[in-house]
């Protein structure tokens, strides 16, 4: 099998170009013309340099606009365009002639330059890693492949800018209680350092009992000054195994697999994961491809290694002949609901339009669970942040109090 660039056009004139697969010269140009299109040009793609392309390049001033936000707006761009109809190379070049940010339409000149070469779009995607994840790459490799790339962007622009907005209200949420926090612990620390150890001194030359919360603050700021290298060495190893770790596979498979055990974060996680995986499995199968390649096309899709690992369990059964749903119901991550409701579509022959509202369903209750993860995390914060200021005050009071019994 070889990779074949071509450019064509269709009856309106509008100009086609991208990747094909096939065994030889003959059989790429009949797949063009069963599209419907005319050739205009057809080669052989050659094998990539080490190094890549002159024109790839890297727009670090990208990074003057949030990650998330861009992420967002291209994907909305993109679902808008192609839904009007428009091939994704003239969707690039309309959106790159726009007014906007510059290093913004510098990054579309790209991608279209990309994909006018005979590059696939995922391809020019994974070129900008610190804006498109490898699971999102995945997404659009399988959109590319099974003709529904407009369903894909426009799934993916909804999932986006859901995440983007909880992220937003989580944050807003959490901001007055982390100022709080911060003054909280830099007050404790200076009255620790400066203020107690004057107290404690008094109380000791008048025989004064320290209270047991002051005792305990002033023993813990002795540990730290004591062995604050040992302590600063500590961290800082935890911290560079903890990133050596998550660079092996293995190890970020058995970390992703304790997060999808968590109490309330794992099933949001859960749920999440499986509903990208039914939109696009349910896309994929409404448009003619075999179970089992779809799952072959979506096993690399999911950022959490654990479910990816399952998905690849899971093809594997699926392709020795065993039913889809009974062998989902084995894996650990998919919710039991999600599961009653694809053995159902099975047993009835419409897999397809149930793994649609499966992940309809998916999608409300990860909106549900994010509301509420939302609306306790201010007050889990508040009430931590009181927990510590209530320490304080009685670390500083009470000395105060048993000083001016003493002095009496």
């Amino acid at each position: 099998m070889g990779v074949f660039l071509y450019e064509a056009r269709n009856r309106a004139g509008e100009l086609f170009a991208g990747t094909i697969e096939a065994k030889d010269k003959r059989e790429a140009a009949g797949i063009i013309r069963r599209r419907g299109l005319w050739i205009a040009s057809l080669s052989q793609q050659e094998e990539k340099k080490a190094g890549g392309p002159a024109w790839r390049m890297r727009f670090t001033k990208l990074n003057a606009m949030p990650a998330a936000k861009l992420r967002v707006l291209f994907l909305r761009q993109m679902a808008a365009m192609m839904q009007a109809g428009m091939p994704v190379h003239q969707a690039l070049e309309i959106l790159s002639r726009s007014d906007g940010n510059p290093p913004y339409q510098s990054f579309l000149q790209d991608l279209l330059k990309g994909i006018m070469a005979g590059h696939p779009l995922h391809e020019m995607l994974a070129q900008h890693p610190q804006l498109f994840s490898a699971s999102l790459c995945g997404l659009v490799r399988a959109g590319e492949a099974s003709g529904s790339l407009t369903q894909i962007f426009a799934q993916l622009a909804d999932f986006e800018e859901h995440r983007y907005e909880a992220r937003e209200a989580l944050k807003s949420a959490l901001l007055y209680p982390v100022i709080l926090l911060v003054v909280a612990v830099v007050s404790l620390v200076l009255m620790t350092v400066f203020v107690l150890p004057a107290f404690a001194a008094m109380l000791q030359d008048l025989r004064a009992e320290l209270p047991w919360t002051t005792k305990l603050l002033l023993a813990l700021m002795a540990f730290v000054e004591s062995h604050l290298a040992l302590l600063v060495a500590g961290v800082v190893l935890a911290v560079a195994a903890l990133f050596a770790s998550l660079r092996h596979e293995s190890s970020r498979t058995v970390i992703d697999g304790i997060l999808l055990k968590l109490p309330i974060l794992g099933p949001l996680q859960s749920y999440a994961a499986w509903r990208i995986l039914l939109e696009l499995l349910s896309v994929m199968l409404a448009n003619g491809i075999p179970l089992t390649t779809a799952l072959e096309m979506a096993r690399d899709v999911p950022a959490n290694l654990q479910v990816r690992l399952e998905m690849r369990a899971l093809q594997q059964q699926v392709e020795a002949g065993q039913p889809f749903a009974a062998s989902l119901r084995q894996r650990m991550s998919c919710p039991g609901l999600l599961v009653e409701l694809l053995m159902a579509g099975e047993t009835t022959g419409t897999l397809d339009a149930m793994m649609e509202k499966a992940a309809a369903f998916a999608a409300a209750d990860v909106r549900h669970r994010s509301a509420r993860v939302e609306a306790l995390a201010e007050p889990i914060m508040i009430f931590f942040v009181g927990g510590l200021i209530f320490f304080f005050v009685l670390s500083i009071v009470l000395p105060l109090l048993t000083t001016m019994d003493a002095l009496m």
